[in-house]
């Protein structure tokens, strides 16, 4: 079954096209790894198929009463909204179910026996919805989640506005989960995760049963979870299955094939021309010359992508510090409240460092 279908999109800024007339089809069930470099239009992507950003060109169709969950790690978090209040947000529309129900309640009161009938057998749909969707085991879904996700330690009653980038992440995703969409679109999900919560993270997108889209650059976490691979090049977006390293192994034997295939084009070229240009002005060779034109004429040339450009560092070069780099002395950092003991570090010239720890506890 198709979830989503996107055809012939076209899509730039000013003069740069990010997509030239590209399709995407995307099943039930499939767990995609969409990759490519940055700024190959992967975040774009996403935006374009949720609806935040529309197409130059092209056509997005969803599955009717499809629900899509969408990882934005800019959404904004609300002042006086507690972790727990934005997870149990996730089944808002199960509360909606409810005060319908409620209200159903209220209409058998003084409803006629036909109407009555009819009441009745909405609210029991309504009722198998919510028992399908553990509605009175929301809580304990919660608690599941905040554990899952190291969010218990923090406290689930804590304002989401007094934690860190990494822990409001971890919020956002946990209640992406909780509403299990039919459909995950995951931008970088593992940033600000810790390698424990990464594990976690893998073996529930591992065994979830719906179908995901996950861009990363984490090559490892892409090959445990991901069964289909879309490459985004040079405007183009082309299907692979299996794996990331599956990918590569194809993708390097077609750009050698291709490579080989230009240069022996190229060497072809060069000799028709050559020819051309000896013989048009000949009468005896004129005939032969002119079918050899016409060949160049219906030839479809190869292109090989361009190179992109890679970037150029240039330091100033500057006298040696001295022994040490930095020196600090019972310090202690914090904001209202102190995050650490005090300490006393150095660091010094050649010392290379780092800096380990849970989200929230200081590290930034």
């Amino acid at each position: 079954m198709s979830i989503l279908n996107v055809t012939n999109l076209t899509h730039g800024f000013g003069d740069r096209a990010i997509f030239h007339d590209v399709s995407f089809r995307l099943l039930k069930g499939e767990h995609i790894g969409l990759v490519g470099a940055n700024g190959e239009g992967k975040s774009t992507f996403l935006n374009i198929v949720t609806g935040k950003l529309m197409p130059d060109e092209g056509n997005i169709e969803w599955a009717k009463n499809v629900r899509v969950g969408y990882l934005d790690q800019h959404s904004v978090l609300e002042k006086g909204m507690t972790i727990r209040k934005v997870l149990k947000s996730a089944f808002s529309y199960l509360y909606e179910i409810e005060a319908k129900m409620n209200a159903l309640c209220n209409e058998m009161a003084d409803a006629e026996p036909d109407a009555l009938m009819t009441i009745m057998e909405e609210f029991g749909t309504l009722q198998d919805m919510l028992d399908s969707h553990d509605f009175y085991i929301i809580d304990s879904k919660v608690e599941e989640i905040g554990r899952a996700l190291g969010l218990d330690a923090i406290g689930l009653d804590q304002d989401v506005t007094e934690l860190s980038g990494g822990q409001r992440t971890k919020v956002l995703l946990g209640k992406l989960l909780l509403e299990k969409p039919d459909i995950l679109l995951l931008d970088e999900p593992t940033n600000y995760l810790d390698t424990i919560h990464i594990e976690w993270l893998k073996r529930y997108l591992q065994e979830y049963e719906n179908a995901f889209i996950l861009i990363s650059h984490d090559i490892p976490f892409i090959n445990s979870v991901v069964n289909l691979i879309y490459h985004m090049e040079n405007g183009e977006l082309n299907r692979y299955v299996g794996d990331y390293d599956k990918f590569l192994e194809v993708y390097e034997m077609k750009k050698a094939q291709l490579e080989s295939a230009y240069k022996r084009q190229q060497q072809e070229i060069a000799e028709l021309q050559d020819f051309v240009a000896r013989n048009k002005a000949r009468v005896s060779t004129r005939n032969m010359a002119m079918s050899r034109q016409k060949k160049l004429d219906k030839m479809d040339i190869i292109e090989l992508a361009k190179e992109k450009p890679k970037p150029e560092f240039n330091f100033k070069e500057a006298r040696a510090a001295g022994r040490y780099i930095f020196q600090t002395e019972h310090l202690v950092i914090g904001y209202e409240e102190p995050l650490s003991k005090p300490l006393t570090l150095t660091m010094e010239r050649g010392d290379k460092i780092v800096l380990k720890g849970a989200n929230g506890i200081g590290k930034t």
